[in-house]
């Protein structure tokens, strides 16, 4: 990795800090399988983006604390940090999703605080001493945040072990400790580029089984990538400079966690929280990732504040390919007007 001239050096010359990891079976992390590039399930690398936030929050709360102590400073009156979230290609969609079971644990735990205490109140006035009655309400509480959504919040909840209790907050619990303030899909997977260019439905009753039946039966063979790759040339220049060069293209059960992961995310779109401002940046020509669903996926967006910036002729490439200055600055420009605009209020 150059830092010279790089996105990361100058987002510290903005003064940013960048914090970034590699997901599993990515760069240096380990892989879930023989391959590099292979993962156990989507919603895994969602839980790592989320424990490593937990990670980075913590590390600074901890700074602070040390800094204000030596100069006996009080750090409830220190002013939190903003953190915005930025993802490309598929981590635009795990920065979306993050957004999604985050929000969507937060109204489960208000849910069930609220039942809980409804039900302690009808307990209370009833003067009941049925302890079934007890038990079976707290059985209510626990699995009241299953709305057919997914379990990817208990999931992450419990690989982490961050469930909350009354030492420590839950990973999900403090959705509102990150303090996040922006988030930014750069060429995101909101759906994988197809000729056909289907539906929710067909995805999930045509192409999805026919994924994973090719996963069981083909579990190693991969995707060839050149007919997609063929107009990318500065994409495929960089990947021969990578660490691991054996990423040939994509495995069937790969192709099939994305399709989950791309279908999950649109059908949940209401998740996504009004309040934290959104910036998607797509060319036109991506053949990666198709535009015309970020443009489907941006347009039902109900949201507060959200921005859709168009460029032409980078194809997937908007990182690296010439011009990617342009989309850095416009990134840059986005953060800062938001920062202003919360000074303001």
């Amino acid at each position: 990795y150059i830092y010279k001239d790089s996105w990361i050096e100058k987002f510290n010359q903005s003064g940013y800090s960048v914090y970034a990891l590699d997901l599993q079976g990515h760069g240096e992390s380990q892989s879930f399988g023989k391959f590099k590039g292979d993962f156990s399930c989507f919603d895994d690398l969602v839980d790592d983006v989320i424990q490593y936030m937990n990670q980075i929050h913590d590390e600074i709360s901890n700074d602070n604390q040390m800094n204000d102590e030596s100069h006996n400073i009080l750090t409830s009156k220190k002013q939190k940090l903003p953190m915005y979230v930025i993802g490309y290609s598929m981590g635009g969609n795990i920065a979306l999703r993050m957004l999604q079971v985050l929000n969507k644990e937060k109204k489960s735990k208000i849910k069930s605080r609220n039942s809980n205490n409804y039900k302690n109140s009808n307990t209370k006035l009833r003067n009941s001493t049925n302890i079934n009655d007890i038990d079976n309400g707290m059985y209510d509480m626990n699995n009241s945040n299953n709305y057919g959504f997914d379990k990817s919040g208990a999931n992450i909840s419990a690989g982490t072990n961050a469930i909350a209790s009354d030492k420590h907050e839950g990973c999900y619990d403090s959705f509102d400790k990150f303090n996040i303030k922006g988030c930014v899909s750069l060429s995101g997977m909101i759906r994988i580029k197809s000729v056909l260019d289907p539906g929710n439905i067909s995805f999930k009753y045509f192409y999805l089984p026919l994924a994973d039946f090719l996963a069981y039966v083909l579990p190693n063979p991969q995707i060839s990538p050149e007919s997609r790759y063929k107009k990318s040339g500065h994409f495929a220049n960089m990947c021969k400079h990578y660490i691991f060069r054996n990423i040939n293209g994509k495995k069937y059960k790969t192709m099939s966690e994305f399709i989950k992961a791309t279908v999950k995310m649109d059908c949940n779109i209401n998740y996504i929280p009004k309040d934290i401002p959104l910036l998607f940046v797509h060319s036109k020509d991506d053949s990666i990732c198709s535009y015309e669903w970020t443009v489907s996926f941006y347009n039902k967006l109900n949201v507060n504040d959200k921005e859709l910036h168009v460029v032409d002729g980078m194809n997937h490439d908007t990182t690296i390919k010439p011009g990617n200055e342009e989309i850095l600055k416009k990134i840059i420009d986005w953060i800062c007007n938001l920062r202003t605009s919360d000074r303001d209020k």
